[in-house]
């Protein structure tokens, strides 16, 4: 049952962790709420040595002194403005539960740093921090910390009109086409783009698969069937993260387990956003390679197993990359034309890029709207983007 204290309090002082959970030099706990709540939390358990009270505290000065009653945990604390304290203090688990744990009895609630921001920020704040905590590589995170630092803000300021100004319906068409232009490049910042392999059966898909990532992730057997599932390794090429997907050898005569698994296959294929589809040049060409080449024909083709005599009897489709997993020849070329595939463009430097899938129906909705000359559901969408 929650204590008196709690429930006159918690609805009104919220504490979170900001630093990631784990061991570290320092962590950082945040409150926030209103003064009378945040005061009386902090002073039942801090006791500043300047001997003054929270409240007493100027803002932006960091104030050393000791926590609790019994055992102290030295620390310090800086009020960032009438209703945010920040707590800096070691950053063992231990010191940041005890903490936590007295903030909570003296009546604050315990929250993530999420749902802490969404009470302190607006959700367009708070979904581009959730955004660069997701981002895997630093190329990624450099472009949405450019977007949560208020580009992204900024470009959706203008597409409502200042004080006295006119409704240019044509400039804020211009501007949010401009914004979707990136719509794929901005929701592949913290989602890799994912890279279908694709052959007949021991043309070798799971040795290029560990070729590429530089160990082995993916069956090696040579047995035709061996992959039935698909196997998934995620990695970063020239910055971007990439999810490389090894399936099941297609071919026509498969018993039912396989089908299963050639299906699936397929399904990815048609979902992805590259396909590689892999021929064996050490044999002679099938039926089966010809029709995969016949059937993706925007995949790139990959000439495999160039390390061992060439027995393939036709030219080789136009484009196709020479490629040995064992000499690893041709898989520097392979994945510069990968990324070129993927990433024909990068916006530059100050671009804004929206990165949600809430931004981007927003602004579909918007474009829709002002197509449709609707004025007024097409400020209340920005609206939305703002609030």
């Amino acid at each position: 049952m929650p204590s008196s204290i709690e429930n006159q309090h918690s609805d009104s002082c919220a504490a979170a962790l900001l630093t990631p959970r784990g061991r570290g030099a320092v962590a950082t706990i945040r409150v926030t709420g209103e003064l009378i709540s945040v005061a009386a939390a902090i002073n039942a358990c801090f006791h500043a040595a300047n001997q003054k009270s929270l409240e007493a505290q100027p803002l932006n000065r960091i104030v050393y002194g000791l926590w609790g009653q019994g055992s102290n945990e030295d620390l310090v604390i800086c009020r960032l403005d009438q209703n945010t304290v920040d707590i800096h203090c070691h950053g063992g688990m231990a010191a940041v539960e005890r903490i936590l744990s007295d903030l909570e009895i003296n009546g604050c609630s315990r929250n993530s740093w999420e749902q802490l921001a969404k009470f302190t920020s607006t959700e367009l704040a708070v979904e581009l921090q959730d955004r660069l905590t997701a981002a895997t590589t630093f190329r990624t995170a450099e472009i949405l910390l450019r977007q949560s630092e208020g580009l992204l803000k900024s470009a959706f300021e203008k597409l409502l009109p200042g004080e006295g100004q006119a409704f240019d319906a044509a400039q804020y068409q211009s501007q949010i086409e401009q914004l979707l232009h990136w719509e794929q490049f901005g929701i592949h910042l913290t989602s890799p783009w994912r890279v279908v392999l694709a052959g007949r059966p021991n043309v070798g898909k799971s040795s290029l698969i560990n070729a590429i990532l530089g160990y082995e992730r993916s069956i090696v057997f040579n047995e035709a069937g061996t992959t039935r599932d698909v196997l998934t390794a995620t990695t970063a090429i020239e910055g971007w993260p990439v999810q490389f997907s090894d399936t099941a050898g297609i071919r026509e005569q498969a018993d039912e387990l396989e089908t299963t698994g050639i299906k699936r296959a397929e399904q990815m294929m048609n979902s992805s956003d590259c396909n590689l589809v892999l021929i064996d040049v050490s044999q002679p060409e099938q039926a089966d390679d010809l029709r995969l080449i016949s059937q993706w024909p925007d995949a790139i083709i990959v000439a495999h197993k160039t390390d061992l005599p060439h027995r393939w009897k036709q030219p080789l489709p136009s484009g196709a990359i020479a490629v040995s997993s064992i000499t690893k020849s041709g898989i520097d070329l392979l994945l510069k034309r990968l990324i070129q595939k993927l990433i024909p463009e990068v916006p530059e430097q100050n671009s804004p890029v929206p990165v949600t899938s809430r931004q981007l129906q927003i602004l579909h909705r918007a474009l829709q709207a002002l197509n449709q000359s609707d004025q007024s559901v097409y400020t209340s969408l920005i609206q939305q983007l703002l609030s």
